[in-house]
């Protein structure tokens, strides 16, 4: 099994390097590094063409492009793996051992994605992912993206839709539940070290996020399951554990409860 790891860079020469050691400390060598960059003038593109000369297994492509989604989408077309991960310039790998124990899952590779917990830093704290993927998970909230694996051919037939400028990742996976039913493995360990504070955690752009969340289950969810999914959020109280979630006080006593609802 090969996995296809894209990093999508614009100006991010402070955090890439981070990322890059990540992936150099995995234990599974089976893998590309796709580094898709959008123009950047900081040293960058300089830093990833030094990694390509000196390691075969990256690869780096300058295009032009319109936004994050659009970046990855090119990103995809240049992967050659089995399974693609997006790690943005900044994220890292749980730990040395993700990549291994994802090939020893031996999960299948076509319409397949994968998935598991994430560490937000921004927290101190495990996001728990649930153990199975329902239509009340995808209107509620889907995992990481950062830890999720798709199976190449599920990004190819069905790109994210690059109308979305902070959502289209969770189009994608609300698309890839209610219409193309793919298969959803939960793996079971921690993917990712997640840094969070990017686009689509500004503040400034939180209207924008709630929108295209419309759009998302208006697209994809009828009108009396979103009714009813809408209810059940808010008779177990879903703004005030949102709260609980982001407050670094309180999120890892949170985490460990979901941890206990899901009987792990």
């Amino acid at each position: 099994m090969k996995f296809s790891i894209v990093i999508v860079t614009f100006n991010a020469k402070n955090n890439i390097e981070g990322t890059v050691e990540s992936i150099l400390s995995q234990t599974c060598s089976d893998y590309e590094v796709v580094i898709k960059d959008g123009g950047s003038t900081d040293g960058t593109i300089e830093y990833a063409e030094g990694l390509a000369a000196s390691d075969n297994r990256f690869s780096l492509y300058e295009e032009p492009d319109k936004g994050i989604y659009d970046a990855m989408n090119q990103a995809v077309t240049h992967a050659k793996g089995d399974f693609v991960i997006f790690l943005n310039a900044g994220d890292r790998f749980y730990d040395e051992h993700v990549l291994e124990k994802t090939a020893n899952l031996n999960p299948g590779i076509k319409n397949t994605i994968l998935y598991g917990d994430a560490y937000f830093e921004s927290v101190n704290s495990m996001n728990v992912a649930p153990p199975k993927i329902t239509g009340f998970v995808c209107y509620r909230n889907v995992p990481c993206h950062q830890a999720i694996l798709y199976s190449r051919d599920t990004l190819t037939e069905r790109p994210f839709d690059t109308s979305l400028k902070i959502r289209a990742d969770f189009e994608h996976f609300n698309d890839a539940y209610f219409n193309k039913k793919r298969d959803f493995l939960y793996l079971g360990f921690p993917v990712c070290l997640y840094e969070g504070g990017g686009f689509s955690e500004n503040a400034a752009n939180k209207a924008r996020d709630r929108e295209e969340y419309l759009i998302t289950v208006r697209r994809h969810i009828p009108a009396v399951k979103r009714f009813l999914y809408r209810a059940i959020l808010v008779l177990t109280m879903q703004k005030l554990r949102t709260r609980i979630a982001n407050n670094p006080k309180m999120s890892k006593a949170y985490q460990n409860a979901k941890a206990v609802l899901y009987k792990r």
